[in-house]
Order: structure tokens, then C-alpha cells, then sequence
């Protein structure tokens, strides 16, 4: 199965931020997740390809990339550049894929490390925040004096031109400041899209904002034009809107047709979004056999249906969302590879390739059962 993305996640109980809503703190999915040691004081750890963690990190990329060579490798946490030596790792996957994209708070992203991450020349930055304002972003930063820091470093590494992403999450206090967000960062509009999707996990409801706050997100809508530089596109907001008024989603997935998740243990999981099944182990298991299980399995039946059918999954929006909405029609492999993420020649081939097996996929099915054989 022709796949798009690697979501490799890297020591993702370990951060040097404490957002109160942290998915990781609310997860299940691993017994050190269940002891929420994501708010305990971060830890730096140590990259070299002889170390332990490098040997895993190799052995999990690499066992996947033969088995399933792919365009882009996403690298995420915890914090990874909490862990010292971790620029000679993404160099090196700066070599081996169309596009590596970065996610990270901003933080311990200084001068140099932008400089070169610049210099590469298919590295995209996803950088988390809530917003611009301390009141807005005050569920990530437990200060204003740390509020400052943050916001200091992500516009240092703005003004730098590397095509980044801005995933701004929506919270009760962070969609009355989304205007003057938007507005911050309107001017670095060549080489950003900011990406706003509401806050999930199980304990959504501490944080989601008010049903009295949605109407600000109609007059964000409403005020496209102005934002539009910065924005995904319109139908990306409506979709949005839509999930916010109708309470959740209603509306098909497809995102486990393009991507997975990796942990530098090895352990293999079918959606980026939400961590809650397991396809097996590249560094315990025949890594190639591991990945044929990759679309098989029959959980793959519930990620894919029709409409949502688990629970998490109807509570679950994210900017992974615009594939599924170019799936379904409502914007075009322009508007989509308009994303830094998806913006190389490799990816969008990738991406055509795999909208075309699953439309010809259907119209195989929908030929077979208009045509029912006589028994």
C-alpha cells in the first residue's frame, strides 16, 4: 500500500512546555502515558547513531522506508529538540525525503538551528500555539515572562523563510484573541499557513470554547478575504464551522489512507490523530511484515468508514483534515499542495496516486454490485 507520511514521534512523554490540554498526558495508549509524566520536569536526551535511542530511531525509519518508501517524514514529540545531537538526525532525513516536516513548540528553535534548518531547502516548520497574546495562550504558557520567551523565538523563526505551519489551537480563551492572531501574523503570509483546529482529547471540555464563542468563528468566515493570505482554503473553514455547529464530525475520514505513526520504540499505529491501536512493531517484528498490515487490518474498517463510527473519531478535527476534504471534492490538489507540508512534486504525485486507487477502487465495487452473478 503506496502511502504519503511517516508521523514519526519521538520520546512524546518528554516536553519542555506544560500545556494543560496535552494529548499525551490524557492518553492510555502506553502505560507511561497513564502516569502523565508529560508534566514532570523535562529531561535531555542524547542523539549519536551508536546510542540506544539513535539505534531505535534509525532501526524505525529505516525498516519502514524499505518496506514503504515515502515522500514525507513528519518528526514530532514531546519537544525534539530537547534531545541534544537531534539536527544531525534531521539532516540526514533531510537527504532521504521530498520533505521533512518539523514539529516543535518553537522554543530551542535559536538563530543557528533556523539558519540551517533553512538551508535545506525542503524542511517545513509546524510550530503549536494557542495565540499570540498571553490571555489567549496562557494554557501553554504558564506565564507571561515564558509567554514572552515563546513568542519571541517563533517570530525570530518567521523571519526567516522557511515554509512553516502554524498549528493554532482553539480553545475558550484562546478564539476571542483568533483576530488579532491572525493579524500578527499576516505579514509573514509568503511562507506560512496558519492552521486552526479545536482542541481535542478526553478532556476537551476544560478547555473547548463556549457555544456563545462560536459565532467568532463565523465572522472569521465571514472576513475570509482578510485572512485568506494566511489561511487553508475556504472550504477548510466552512468544514470547520460546520464541525463546531453540528458538535463533531459527521463527515468521513481519510486520513489513514495517506499516513501513519511510528514511536522511536517501534510500536506502529494506524492514525496520526488519535493513539489507540496498535498494527504491531518494526524494531520487534518483521518490519516489512508489520506495514503490509498497513490498510488490512479490520480497525481500519472503523477509521475508514463512511461516517465516524468511534467515539474519538467524531470528536476529532485536525489540518490532516484537508486531505480528506480533497478527497471528497471540496478543494483541489492546488489548493491542498498549497500547504508547505504537501507542496512537493513528490508528495502531490503521491497524494494523486492515492485519491486514484481509491476512486477506481470504488468504481470496481460500485460496477460489481450493479452487476450481482446468478448463484
Amino acid at each position: 500500500m503506496g502511502l504519503l507520511a511517516n508521523d514519526f514521534v519521538l520520546r512524546e512523554d518528554n516536553c519542555n512546555l506544560s500545556c494543560e490540554y496535552c494529548l499525551t498526558g490524557q492518553s492510555n495508549f502506553k502505560a507511561r502515558h497513564s502516569l502523565k509524566l508529560i508534566f514532570e520536569p523535562p529531561q535531555r536526551d542524547t542523539y549519536s547513531p551508536s546510542g540506544n535511542l539513535g539505534m531505535r530511531m534509525h532501526g524505525v525509519v529505516e525498516g519502514i522506508s524499505r518496506s514503504s518508501p515515502l515522500p514525507i517524514i513528519k518528526v514530532t514529540g514531546g519537544e525534539i529538540f530537547l534531545v541534544r545531537g537531534i539536527m544531525h538526525f534531521l539532516r540526514k532525513l533531510s537527504k532521504e525525503y521530498a520533505t521533512v516536516v518539523i514539529q516543535t513548540n518553537g522554543v530551542l528553535v535559536n538563530d543557528e538551528v533556523a539558519a540551517e534548518i533553512e538551508s535545506w531547502g525542503n524542511a517545513c516548520l509546524q510550530i503549536s500555539l494557542d495565540a499570540v497574546s498571553y490571555e489567549g495562550n496562557s494554557y501553554r504558557s504558564t506565564s507571561e515572562r515564558q509567554h514572552r520567551m515563546v513568542i519571541d523565538r517563533i517570530f525570530s523563526s518567521l523571519e526567516r523563510r522557511i515554509p512553516t505551519e502554524i498549528y493554532l489551537v482553539l480553545t475558550d480563551r484562546s478564539v476571542p484573541w483568533l483576530a488579532h492572531t491572525l493579524e500578527s501574523l499576516l505579514p509573514y503570509h509568503d511562507h506560512l499557513q496558519v492552521c486552526p483546529f479545536p482542541v481535542r482529547g478526553p478532556e476537551k471540555s476544560k478547555f473547548y470554547f463556549r457555544p456563545e464563542q462560536i459565532p467568532l468563528m463565523r465572522e472569521i468566515l465571514d472576513r475570509y478575504d482578510r485572512y485568506a493570505p494566511v489561511l487553508p482554503p475556504r472550504a477548510y473553514w466552512r468544514r470547520l464551522v460546520r464541525f463546531l455547529e453540528e458538535g463533531g464530525r459527521t463527515f468521513r475520514c481519510h486520513l489513514p489512507r495517506f499516513a501513519f505513526t511510528s514511536f522511536d520504540d517501534g510500536t506502529v499505529t494506524p492514525c496520526p490523530n488519535i493513539w489507540f491501536n496498535t498494527i504491531g512493531n518494526v524494531l520487534t517484528e518483521d518490519a516489512g511484515a508489520v506495514m503490509e498490515q498497513i490498510g488490512k487490518t479490520a480497525f481500519y474498517q472503523l477509521l475508514l468508514a463512511d461516517k465516524p463510527r468511534v467515539d474519538a473519531c467524531k470528536g476529532c478535527f485536525t489540518p490532516w483534515d484537508t486531505l480528506s476534504m480533497y478527497m471528497d471534492g471540496e478543494i483541489t490538489i492546488d489548493e491542498l499542495c498549497s500547504s508547505p507540508m504537501y507542496s512537493a512534486p513528490e508528495s502531490r504525485a503521491a497524494i494523486e496516486r492515492i485519491a486514484r486507487d481509491y476512486r477506481e477502487g470504488r468504481s470496481e465495487c460500485s460496477a460489481s454490485s450493479s452487476h450481482p452473478t446468478s448463484g
